[in-house]
C-alpha cells in the first residue's frame, strides 16, 4: 500500500475593523513586527426571523516592510482585508498555572478598504453612501446574507 498523503492547507481571508491601533515594534535584529485586533461581524437571522450578529475576534502579525507600513498608516477602526495562515500559541498562565492556547493570523497581505471612510461606496458598485444636502453620507445598501437553511445545496 502507498503512503497517500493528503495536501496541507492553511489559508485563510478575514475582512474586519481593527479593534486598536497597530502595535509596531522591532526585534534585537531589526525586524519590524505589528500586532493588530480584528473584529470581523457576521449578520443574519435566526430561525424565528430575528436579526443577530456574531463577532469574531481574532489577533494578527504582521512582518517586515508589511508591519511597517502598517503600525505607521493604520488605526483603530479601519476596516481591513486580511489574508495569511492561522497558527496557534499555547503556553501556560504564570499566576494560575493553567495551559492556554489561542489561534491568531500571520498576515502574508493587508489591504485597506477605504470605501466607507471616503464617504461612498466602492467604484462601479450601487447604493448609497453619497454626501446629501446636509453633507453627510447616506446610510448604505447593505445585502440582506442568505440564510443557511434557505440554500438550496
Amino acid at each position: 500500500m502507498s503512503d497517500l498523503r493528503l495536501p496541507d492547507l492553511n489559508k485563510v481571508t478575514l475582512a474586519g475593523r481593527l479593534t486598536r491601533d497597530p502595535e509596531l515594534r522591532y526585534l534585537p535584529s531589526g525586524l519590524a513586527l505589528c500586532k493588530m485586533g480584528l473584529a470581523s461581524s457576521r449578520f443574519f437571522k435566526s430561525k424565528d426571523g430575528e436579526k443577530k450578529e456574531e463577532t469574531l475576534f481574532i489577533n494578527v502579525t504582521v512582518w517586515d516592510k508589511m508591519a511597517e507600513f502598517c503600525g505607521q498608516n493604520y488605526k483603530k477602526g479601519r476596516p481591513l482585508l486580511i489574508e495569511g495562515r492561522l497558527k496557534s500559541d499555547d503556553w501556560e498562565d504564570k499566576t494560575t498555572g493553567q495551559k492556554r492556547s489561542q489561534i491568531e493570523i500571520t498576515a502574508v497581505r493587508v489591504q485597506a478598504l477605504d470605501w466607507e471612510d471616503r464617504g461612498g461606496a466602492p467604484r462601479g458598485s450601487a447604493g448609497g453612501g453619497q454626501p446629501d444636502q446636509s453633507g453627510k453620507p447616506s446610510p448604505r445598501m447593505i445585502e440582506e446574507p442568505i440564510p443557511e437553511d434557505d440554500i438550496p445545496f
